[in-house]
């Protein structure tokens, strides 16, 4: 019985793409929105970013914000946050 050998390692994939953030986190008063989606755990994981923000970002408020279910985020969702928050962190749950 012959044995295969499988190489674990992924393929190269392109490089990454930095990501340039074009929010000033060091202007105040600064809202930042944190966004759990319907998936289960998602707001307990949203609990350990809004401490880790809040330790990073001393003075920043936080606005806490949960989709009752794992659709889409309606209209009125969004205007609530974009007229309310200067940026938003959005957690994607299993």
């Amino acid at each position: 019985m012959a044995v295969t050998y499988v190489d674990p390692a992924a393929e190269e994939s392109p490089p990454a793409e930095p990501y340039e953030l074009f929010l000033d986190l060091t202007q105040r008063p600064l809202t930042l929105g944190l966004l759990a989606n319907g998936f289960p755990d998602a707001a307990n994981f949203m609990d350990q970013v809004e401490l880790a923000v809040a330790e990073a970002l001393p003075g920043v408020t936080l606005k806490r914000y949960q989709k009752p279910t794992v659709d889409p985020v309606t209209p009125e969702m969004l205007a609530a946050i974009t007229s309310e928050c200067d940026g938003l962190l959005a957690a994607w749950g299993h």
